[in-house]
Parts: structure tokens; sequence; C-alpha cells
């Protein structure tokens, strides 16, 4: 991540009473602030609501991000469903290595949710955390059908819905709801049905492991994070980065060699690396993992997947099966090798190399032009997976006929992603943008700029 590009966040005195919609018969209690942050030169604003949920103890609340451009956002709109031991908030605030900044930068107005799990604090008692093993996948596909519903109340537009890793499995299983008619799914690196709890016994699974324990995982992170070159707080490491750097490739939940993050190949930076894994909540319960696949829905959607090919054959052939099973023979799925599952986040290979067929020419272009050389060497993950171009197409499609549309391919000279030229896909126009019901703003605001 460059700190020179990184946006500074203010954030804005207040906090308000705010109304959601109002599934299972009641009113959603919420408080809300907002921020502002730079990229790219627009102004981009971050509002977020945190709401109480049933049955109304002190964890279950769930948090809402909503991140826009200030003015005259016209994109469509995008519910980011995070992984496991992941939360909506921004760790990097680079467009080029966050999903969300990027495409807001680009008009389209992004929401990311912030689950039960980043309520509980890291040092939790064994009474509280009891509390997770009432925690289901179930409880889990309700507070995101919730979460569905709040941003709908918010922004009466077609939603899509995007996720990565577990976040991806909870986006499938909002899909096979009934009344969901989602506009489409941008999958990052998951597959339909929830992970394998790791072994052991207790309510809450530790992001800290018997490897890297909880206390020595955050000063080990810190280390990298201030300068990779530090001296290893882990034994037998000549200095941090290079600690983190094999404990990353050797994980063994991950098979062991860069399913998690393909550091020896220098994929991802390991500073970026540090900086996601810092962010993470400490305690995931042990009661959502382990589900089968939910039902197809009655009707196929547009589809975007990614799958990392670190994770081996038997992972991407997942990640393939469930794409088609929700998107039918018009699900596109990008196999990116020498990728591990954080990578697909964190870093990537020039976008241009990784859309190419076979043959090796191109596809997903607008009117049959390729974009511009800066965005073609791109990392796939800013471009690829972030691009608006590539995620309109898919979300903005429709199995019939061509309808094209076309315009700037600079993200800061437009204020809508451009439509499709697909023989398979026509254009829908989205929803006039405008800022959320109930989020007003401010009459005094401050600004930083990195």
């Amino acid at each position: 991540m460059r700190a020179a590009h990184a946006a500074a966040l203010v954030l804005l005195a207040g906090s308000l009473a705010c109304r959601g919609p109002r599934p299972e018969g009641g009113a959603a209690s919420c408080t809300h602030v907002q921020a502002e942050r730079q990229a790219y030169g627009a102004a981009l604003c971050e509002d977020v609501w945190t709401c109480a949920r049933a049955p109304g103890g002190p964890f279950d609340r769930l948090g809402l991000h909503r991140l826009a451009l200030c003015e005259n956002a016209t994109g469509p709109v995008v519910l980011y469903l995070p992984g496991m031991h992941m939360s909506g908030e921004l760790p990097i605030s680079e467009p080029r290595h966050d999903l969300r900044v990027y495409l807001a930068a680009a008009g389209v107005r992004t929401w990311g949710l912030d689950y039960r799990t980043h309520v509980v604090p890291a040092d939790a008692s064994a009474a509280d955390l009891e509390t997770l093993s009432r925690w289901t996948a179930d409880l889990f596909a309700d507070d995101v059908a919730w979460a569905a519903g709040f941003v709908r109340g918010q922004e009466p537009a077609p939603l899509h819905v995007a996720g990565f890793s577990q976040g991806a499995a909870l986006a499938y299983h909002l899909a096979s709801r009934e009344g969901q008619a989602l506009a489409g799914l941008l999958i990052l690196d998951g597959a339909a049905g929830g992970g394998r709890a790791p072994a052991g016994g207790g309510p809450a699974i530790d992001v800290g492991g018997s490897r890297l324990p909880f206390a020595e995982r955050k000063q080990l992170l810190a280390d990298v994070i201030a300068d990779p070159h530090r001296p290893s707080s882990v034994p037998g490491y000549t200095d941090a980065g290079a600690a983190l750097a094999d404990i990353l490739y050797t994980a063994q939940s991950f098979g062991g060699h860069g399913g998690l993050a393909n550091t020896r190949d220098g994929v991802s930076d390991v500073r970026l690396l540090a900086t996601l894994l810092a962010s993470y909540d400490r305690w995931w319960p042990r009661a959502a993992l382990g589900t089968e696949a939910p039902p197809r829905p009655s009707r196929t959607l547009p589809v975007l997947a990614f799958a990392s090919m670190g994770l081996g054959p038997e992972w991407v052939k997942r990640v393939h099966e469930s794409a088609e099973a929700y998107g039918g023979p018009t699900a596109v799925v990008h196999d990116l090798p020498g990728y591990g599952h954080l990578d697909v986040l964190a870093a990537g290979r020039p976008y241009g190399e990784a859309i190419r067929e076979a043959s090796g020419a191109r596809r997903w272009w607008v009117a049959g032009t390729e974009p511009a050389p800066e965005l073609l060497a791109l990392p796939v993950v800013d471009a690829a997976h972030r691009d608006p171009d590539s995620l309109y197409l898919v979300f903005a499609a429709v199995r019939t006929s061509t309808r094209t549309a076309s315009t700037s391919s600079s993200p800061r000279s437009r204020a809508m992603p451009r439509a499709s030229s697909s023989r398979r896909m026509r254009a829908r126009s989205p929803s006039s943008a405008r800022r959320p019901r109930s989020a007003t703003r401010p009459t005094r605001r401050s600004r930083s700029r990195a």
C-alpha cells in the first residue's frame, strides 16, 4: 500500500437515531455517525450505523458502513460481506487495495457489514464467549438478510452482493432466499456452504493459534506494519517480515504451501497483509461453521467469481460449481494461478494478463476496444476484482441482446461504470443516486488529506 495515496479519515462529531427497515415486525434501534475521506481527488462520505438485534444482549449488534461519493453517486448499490474474523471497517484506505474504496471513487454506492463478532472484545471472558454458542449459521444468514433489507430501505435500488471467503458463502445463502431477487453476485474466493471448524472445543474460535497465539500474533503484526525488517519477536527468523511471510505460506489449515498467502513468490506485500490481518476480530463462533450448502435459488442470476489456485484443484472446483449453480452457463469464473486465499484481496498480477482466454485473446471490453494501458497494468485485485466496468458488466447483465455504452476509462472522470457490449448482455439503467434517507449531513465538515 502506498502511504502517499492513503486517505485520512476524520470522524465527525455527532450521533443520531435512525430507523432502518422493519424486519421481523420491529424497528431497528441504531446510532449513526459520519466521516469523510479522499480518494483519487474525490470526496468520499462514510456513514456508519450500529444497530441492535434480537435478543438484545450486549453483543447483539450489527454495523453497516456506507461509502460513496459525497455528491452525485450514481452507480450500482453493492453490499459487501467480509470473511471469517473480518468486518466492514476499512483497514486499508488506498483505493488500489480495497474493493469498496475503489468502487466508491468510481461512483458505486458500497456498503459493508460488521457481524456481531465485531462487538466481542478480544479479552472477553469465558462466560461472555458462551454467548457465541448460540450464533449459528442460520443466525448469520438472518443477520445478512436483515442487512440487505436495511440497505434497500436506505437506497431502494437493485442490490448486488459481494462476498469474500465465508462472506461469499453468506452471499450465496442470501441469494437462495425467496424474495431476495438480487441483481448479481461478486464472489471473491468463496463457495456455497460453510467452512469446517478447526479441531478443538469451546464455543469460540480464536484468530490466534497454537503456532502464533493471539498476543504474539498482535506483536508480530505491529512489528511488520512498522517495519518488516525489525528483529523478529518469533524465534528462528531474521526479521519480522520473514517470520510473517513463512507463517502465512506454511499455514497447515490452508494446505501448507501458499494456500493462505503465496509470500514466497511475493504475490502480496507482507506489510499490506499485516495491515489486513491486524484488523481481524479475535473471536468467531464455532456453531456458524460446518453447514451444508443452501438450496439453489429458483432462478439464476449474474455471477462473477474469482478462485485462488493455491488452495488446490478441489477448492477451485468448488468455486466453479457454486458459481455455475447460481449463475448457470453465463457465470464467469477467473482462476488465479499462484494466488493464495488472502492474495485475492491483497495483490495480483496485471489485469491485462489475468483475463486472457486460453487462446491469448482478452475479453469483456466495451465496444470491442481495450482499456487504457494504465488499467491493464494494475494488479488484478485492483482491476478485475474492483474495476467497476467488469463489476457492472455482470451486475447489469441480462441474457439477451446487445446494447453499447461508453465512457472514459479513468475512474476519476466518470460518475457511472460503463456497460457491457457482450453479445449475451445488455445494460440496465441504475437508479439515480442520493444520500440515504437518514444520512443527514452536518452543516460543518472537517476535511483531511494525506
